[in-house]
């Protein structure tokens, strides 16, 4: 089962954005800014970080460039989402994808599946 890390500090997106995931057969972390994301990274290694950028305590490029940082982190895909577009280009923070607030439920699944595959056992059956 793949394993997706939300950062957003609007609970009720970040709660969304878990039961839509969690509905897909992915394991779904949430964590309300960067600093908890990065203590979350102690203890799981998710497949892929979705990382808003307008939070408290580490913004998202923050808490992206931290990641970074981190050589074990280096290649995880991260999805950066926001209701503006990034003052930053994506090539200087290393991000796979931008997802526009309000997004839909199509969207996200679209970035999602293609940055962080579904495994075959994570399927299910055919309707």
């Amino acid at each position: 089962m793949k394993t997706v890390l939300v950062v957003d500090d609007e609970m009720d997106i970040a709660e969304a954005v878990k039961a839509i995931l969690e509905e897909e057969r992915y394991k779904v972390l949430t964590c309300p800014n960067g600093r908890e994301a990065l203590k979350s990274l102690r203890e799981t290694r998710p497949d892929l970080a979705i990382v808003d950028i307008m939070m408290p305590v580490m913004n998202g490029y923050e808490t992206i460039k931290a990641i970074r940082q981190q050589d074990t982190f280096a290649r995880l895909p991260i999805l950066v989402m926001s209701a503006i577009p990034p003052a930053v280009k994506s090539k200087d923070f290393s991000w796979e994808g931008f997802l526009k607030k309000p997004f839909s439920l199509t969207e996200l699944l679209a970035k999602v599946h293609q940055l962080a595959p579904k495994d075959k056992d994570q399927e299910g059956p055919e309707p």
